[in-house]
């Protein structure tokens, strides 16, 4: 925009030797450049992409609910390293049947026991051991929400940036292609002109109004899927009108240096303690090859005899073991069950770690392209596309080009632009990807 104020200076010598048509034409794309220019943006409250992210992450519900799981499993981790609560056992022993007489009989009494179970082993450690790390695997899955709703956030806000842009691009642009329909309808109506401009004045018109309409329904998906994140009345707010930069660490060729630097992801932590919690019931898979055990302590109390003499009562002790002696198809198979187990999560870990550097190592390619891509446009397309439109409005200054030049100029210029805004947010975009893999990183490295 800034080349046209150059061009409108430079065509105020020439407009005496033009047409009253073409000094009316020119005119308008003077004024409206100057317009576009010079208009002030007008000061309101704004939504940084800081403040989205903020948003984002307070009260979340996913969050939320994961840190509610991760409370319920460190109190259960308590509980899981008690003891079973004892068995009272309350009995009745030998009444006879033909009189219900308690004192009748020698062998009748009242019995009051008491079982207490004891599991094999150290099962009882083991198992308070897995139900903390099952805890402790929850702070992993919310690391990594954390970092998805904090790239999802900035993806969507950029999107929404470059809609807006676009959409006052061309809405500057369709004001200038509807004051030049209005001027080549004058011109027509007086057989000053023909009627092929007028018809692709009013095409290219259309078509800016059908551009808009996309545009805006565009914006219209984007912001709702922002109010996912921050809620409907933060997303409608208008966004800043900068973006602010994002730095992204040196991405390494070398599998085994990247392969390190995932080690401390959410992505992998998560493995790791997936792959704790598996070695635990390996442990306890062991441990059920040791017996378990059950005491029970038990008081009978027996009446007098029928003439007075007392009876003596009882005192009966006694433990109750498990005898793991078949465990072909019990203990072993369980046991087998459970490394087979570990070892299909080493594996699932080496696929995630080959899967997470060759995403990185291929955003890292995108992004780079997108970087060449967008100095290009800044150093060559942008520059040589305002050229175009100064030259083929200068041939229609002088006769020597016709009114389509012109509009095919400008319209080559309104799309270079456009891209230009599209390849920056699309870089990004893609820093923005990277960075939810390289939050781990060390960037001092």
């Amino acid at each position: 925009m800034h080349g046209m104020r150059h061009q409108c200076c430079r065509l105020d010598c020439s407009l005496s030797l033009m047409t009253k048509s073409k000094r009316q034409i020119i005119a308008f794309i003077c004024g409206l450049v100057l317009v576009i220019t010079s208009s002030s943006v007008f000061s309101a409250p704004v939504l940084t992409l800081a403040q989205a992210e903020k948003m984002a992450l307070v009260d979340e519900p996913g969050i939320v609910s994961q840190q509610w799981q991760m409370e319920s499993l460190s109190a259960q981790s308590i509980a899981d390293g008690q003891l079973n609560d004892p068995k009272l056992q309350v009995i009745l022993n030998n009444l006879p049947t033909d009189t219900f007489e308690f004192d009748q009989e020698n062998m009748t009494q009242f019995k009051v026991g008491i079982i207490q179970q004891f599991p094999s082993g150290d099962s009882l450690n083991i198992r308070q051991q897995k139900t903390r790390k099952q805890s402790e695997l929850l702070l992993s899955k919310i690391s990594d929400r954390k970092l998805s709703i904090i790239k999802e956030v900035r993806l969507t806000y950029f999107e929404i940036y470059y809609w807006e842009k676009a959409k006052k691009t061309i809405k500057q642009n369709k004001q200038f292609f509807s004051q030049l329909v209005d001027i080549v309808q004058s011109m027509f109506s007086v057989g000053r002109n023909n009627q092929q401009d007028l018809i692709r004045a009013q095409l290219e018109l259309s078509r800016l109004d059908d551009r808009i309409v996309k545009i805006t329904q565009n914006i219209n998906t984007q912001r709702s899927k922002l109010s996912r994140w921050i809620g409907a009345q933060n997303s409608s707010q208008t966004l800043a009108t900068q973006l602010p930069a994002l730095s992204i660490p040196v991405i390494s060729d070398d599998f085994e240096t990247l392969s390190q630097h995932f080690f401390s992801h959410p992505k992998i932590l998560e493995i790791d303690k997936k792959m704790e919690i598996s070695r635990k019931d390996i442990e306890l898979a062991k441990e059920s090859y040791k017996p378990g055990w059950a005491l029970n302590v038990g008081y009978g109390y027996r009446d007098n005899n029928p003439n007075g003499t007392k009876r003596a009562d009882f005192l009966t002790a006694g433990v109750t073991m498990d005898i793991p002696l078949f465990t072909a198809n019990r203990q072993d198979k369980k046991l087998l069950a459970k490394e087979h187990r570990y070892q299909s999560l080493k594996d699932t870990r080496v696929e995630m770690l080959r899967q997470l550097v060759a995403n990185l190592q291929q955003e890292a390619a995108n992004e780079e392209q997108l970087q060449n891509r967008h100095q290009l446009y800044n150093n060559l397309i942008l520059p040589q596309a305002g050229q175009q439109t100064q030259a083929s409005l200068v041939a229609y200054q002088s006769d020597r080009g016709d009114f389509a030049d012109v509009m095919r100029a400008y319209i080559d210029d309104l799309n270079a632009r456009l891209d230009e805004r599209r390849i920056a947010v699309d870089h990004l975009q893609s820093k923005a990807r990277i960075l939810y893999f390289t939050s781990s990183f060390n960037t001092a490295e």
